[in-house]
C-alpha cells in the first residue's frame, strides 16, 4: 500500500534541498503558501498531472521519484462497445494529456535529460501515426495538433545534441501538420525552427528565405510564437553578421516578450525577457561589441537570480564569451570553467560547441598567444571527452 503522503514529503524534501522557502515554491508555482503547505502536509492532493510536471520542473525531481510513489503518467482503459468506436477510444486515450503535457515533459527533459521522456514522446509519435493511418473522426485535428507538437519537442532535443537531421526532418512534420490545419502558430514555428537548422549549417541565405516565408504567417500567430520567431531571426542577423538584421528583430522580439506574461508556452519555446535580453547580448558579443553585452548581463542577473542546472550552464558560457571578447581572460576562463562543468552534466554538445567556436577565434588574434587560453583549450577537450 502506498504511503500517502509521500507526495508531500518528496515536495518538502526537494524544496528545502534548493533551499527555498513555501511562500518561494508558491511563487513560482503560482499557487498560494497555505496551498503548498497543504501539500507537503498530505490534506490537499494534485489531481491534474499538469500540476505536478510543473511542480516535478521546478525542484528538478526525476521522474523516476515521481514513479516510485504513484505520481506517474496516469494509465488509462479503453472503453469501446464497437469495432468503429475503438479509433475514438485510442485517440482520447492519447490526447488526454493534450500539448500542454508534451510541453512539460520536454521541460522535465531540460531540466535532467531523463530519457524517459524522450521514450515517451517517440512512443506518443509512434502511436498518434498508427492511429491516424485511416482515422477520418471528429478527433483528427486536434490529435495532428498534439503529433505537431510532439515532433516540435524531439526537434529541439535533437537540435541541442547536433542531430541537424534528425530536427529538420521533425521541423518539416511541424511545417506540414501545421498548413494541413491552417494553424499559424505551427507554421511559423516550423518554420522559424527549419530556418534555425539551415542557420546551424551556414546557410545562412537559405535561413532567411524561410523566415521570409515564416512573415506571411506571423501576424496571426500568438505573441509568444511571434517573439520566438524574432527571437531566432536576431539569431541568424548576427550570425551572418548582419547587424542591421539582428538589431531590428531582436527589438521586435524584446517588444513582445515585456507585454508577454511567462506561460507553458513560453517556457516551452525558451522566450522570455530573460532569454531574450541574453540573445541580445550574444548578438553584442559576436558583432565585436562585448561591453554592450556586460552591461546587458549586469540586467539579468538581476532579472533572474536562480536558474536551472541547464539555464545556468548555458548562461555562463555565454557570460564567458562576453569577458573573453573583452579581453578579460581571467574571467572569461573562470566562468567557462564552471559552464562546462555543469554542461557535462547534461551533456548538451551544442553548449559545449559555443565555447569552442570563441577560443578558436580568440586564437587567431594577437591575444591568442596568451598561455591562459591553454587552459580553455583544456578544458573543451575535457568536456567533449566525458560520456
Amino acid at each position: 500500500m502506498l504511503d500517502k503522503n509521500a507526495f508531500g514529503r518528496l515536495i518538502r524534501a526537494y524544496r528545502e534541498q534548493r533551499g527555498w522557502t513555501q511562500d518561494e515554491l508558491a511563487e513560482r508555482w503560482g499557487y498560494t503558501r497555505e496551498y503548498v503547505s497543504q501539500i507537503e502536509l498530505g490534506k490537499r492532493k494534485l489531481t491534474g498531472m499538469a500540476q505536478v510536471l510543473r511542480l516535478a520542473e521546478l525542484l528538478e525531481i526525476p521522474m523516476d521519484r515521481l514513479e516510485a510513489i504513484g505520481r506517474g503518467i496516469p494509465k488509462r482503459w479503453i472503453n469501446a462497445q464497437r469495432p468503429e468506436q475503438t479509433d475514438d477510444a485510442i485517440l482520447q486515450m492519447l490526447l488526454a494529456p493534450g500539448r500542454e503535457m508534451v510541453r512539460l515533459a520536454y521541460l522535465v527533459w531540460v531540466a535532467d535529460q531523463y530519457p524517459v521522456i524522450e521514450e515517451q514522446l517517440r512512443g506518443l509519435i509512434s502511436q498518434l501515426d498508427e492511429a491516424l493511418m485511416s482515422y477520418h473522426g471528429g478527433l483528427l485535428k486536434p490529435a495532428q495538433q498534439l503529433l505537431a507538437y510532439a515532433h516540435q519537442m524531439l526537434g529541439k532535443i535533437a537540435f541541442d545534441r547536433l542531430d541537424l537531421t534528425g530536427a529538420a526532418g521533425h521541423f518539416s512534420e511541424v511545417v506540414d501538420l501545421g498548413e494541413e490545419l491552417q494553424d499559424s502558430d505551427l507554421i511559423t514555428l516550423g518554420l522559424s525552427l527549419q530556418a534555425s537548422v539551415l542557420r546551424k549549417r551556414g546557410r545562412f541565405e537559405h535561413a532567411r528565405h524561410c523566415f521570409e516565408a515564416a512573415q506571411r504567417y506571423v501576424a496571426n500567430a500568438s505573441p509568444a510564437v511571434q517573439g520566438v520567431h524574432y527571437q531566432l531571426f536576431a539569431r541568424l542577423g548576427y550570425d551572418s553578421g548582419d547587424e542591421q538584421s539582428f538589431l531590428r528583430a531582436i527589438d521586435q522580439a524584446l517588444e513582445i516578450a515585456s507585454q508577454t506574461r511567462e506561460s507553458l508556452t513560453t517556457l516551452s519555446n525558451d522566450f522570455s525577457l530573460d532569454e531574450v535580453l541574453q540573445e541580445q547580448a550574444s548578438g553584442y558579443t559576436e558583432l565585436h561589441k562585448p561591453e554592450r553585452a556586460l552591461e546587458i548581463f549586469q540586467q539579468t542577473d538581476r532579472l533572474r537570480s536562480f536558474r536551472p542546472l541547464r539555464e545556468q550552464g548555458a548562461y555562463l558560457m555565454i557570460k564567458a564569451q562576453a569577458h573573453l571578447q573583452a579581453g578579460d581572460l581571467d574571467q572569461g576562463i573562470a566562468l567557462a570553467r564552471r559552464g562546462l562543468e555543469i554542461a557535462t552534466q547534461y551533456q548538451s554538445r551544442r553548449q559545449i560547441g559555443w565555447l569552442e567556436k570563441s577560443y578558436m577565434r580568440l586564437r587567431m588574434l594577437p591575444l591568442g598567444k596568451d598561455r591562459r587560453l591553454e587552459d580553455l583549450r583544456d578544458a573543451i577537450a575535457e568536456a567533449k571527452r566525458s560520456p
